[in-house]
């Protein structure tokens, strides 16, 4: 498999107006890279990229640009209700410095799988750069079989994907089934699974949670690639409590905002930029705020796990 290694989500800075803060994602961007993080993904979910326009897409991706240039591999996110929007949103980050386009299903309509693999394969015909294919039934409501991910991955514009299902035998099933494609990425997109995916062979990982603190996320990483399974596991098992925190919240507080409100706690904890919420998220419950102050003090324990 091809490998991306640590692929950073990343959150856009903002203003509670919902104007991006591209000073501050640019400071961010630095952050993470420098903390070990090798490939950033704006305008994703954790990035809101469906909130912004297209416009405000552009930007962002020419900002991270401006300050990473090709050092590390930029994926942008095109997210859309139909094709043609998702081809003018990846011509769009694609002129702007993006070099992959990721896509999930459009949004708003239900799909079976037969339509589903006919509009991936038009969107990779058309694309003006690689293609990632994003599983988050979650949001899409929509899970791809395994036989569907295959065949796309036969594509020759299609190079990888996101599995964010959180079914480790659905993620094994296509790992075992890409496994004559050596130039093609799959990333774990699910905290839980993280040790289990890379030590069987997975290209790397997506995760939202690497904002709370990179560095448990980068030594789970660099332990799994120099076969230190025992290591690896036991920095699985703090960030596995750190999973269960961010669920306990969700099922209090089902709103997407739960997620953006543990994560700018941390992000302003850290003093690694300002702000991502907007107006209407409202302010961090005392409780949600007492949950990230337990999620970073647990990143911070499992940042000093050694052999």
């Amino acid at each position: 498999m091809r490998e991306l290694s640590i692929v950073v989500p990343i959150v856009t800075p903002c203003t509670r107006a919902g104007d991006p803060d591209l000073a501050g994602l640019k400071v961010l961007c630095q952050t993470l890279l420098d903390a070990g993080c090798s490939s950033l993904f704006v305008a994703g979910s954790s990035g809101r990229g469906p909130w912004f326009s297209r416009h405000d897409r552009v930007r962002i991706c020419r900002a991270v640009v401006d300050q990473v240039g090709g050092s590390v591999p930029l994926l942008a996110g095109c997210m859309a209700s139909g094709l043609p929007q998702m081809l003018e949103n990846a011509h769009a980050v694609a002129d702007a410095g993006a070099q992959m386009a990721v896509v999930t299903v459009p949004g708003y309509f239900n799909y079976s799988q037969q339509e589903i693999e006919i509009v991936f394969s038009k969107f990779a015909d058309s694309a003006p750069v690689p293609v990632v294919v994003y599983d988050i039934p979650d949001l899409t409501r929509t899970k791809l079989d395994v036989d569907l991910l295959i065949r796309l991955a036969h594509h020759g514009n299609i190079v990888g994907f996101k599995d964010s299902t959180g079914d480790y035998a659905h993620f094994k099933g296509l790992l075992d089934g890409l496994s004559d494609l050596p130039d093609t990425s799959l990333l774990q997109g699910k905290e839980r699974f993280l040790a289990d995916s890379l030590l069987a062979g997975a290209s790397g990982f997506v995760v939202s949670m690497v904002q709370m603190d990179p560095c448990p996320f980068i030594a789970l990483s660099r332990a799994a690639r120099a076969g230190k399974r025992d290591l690896a596991q036991r920095i699985q098992t703090e960030i596995t409590k750190l999973v269960n925190i961010f669920e306990a919240s969700f099922r209090r507080r089902p709103e997407t905002s739960t997620l953006f409100h543990l994560l700018n706690w941390a992000l302003r904890h850290r003093g690694v930029c300002d702000n991502i919420l907007l107006d209407h998220e409202g302010d961090c419950p005392l409780w949600l705020a007492d949950n990230a102050r337990q999620a970073v003090e647990i990143c911070e324990a499992a940042a000093t796990i050694q052999e």
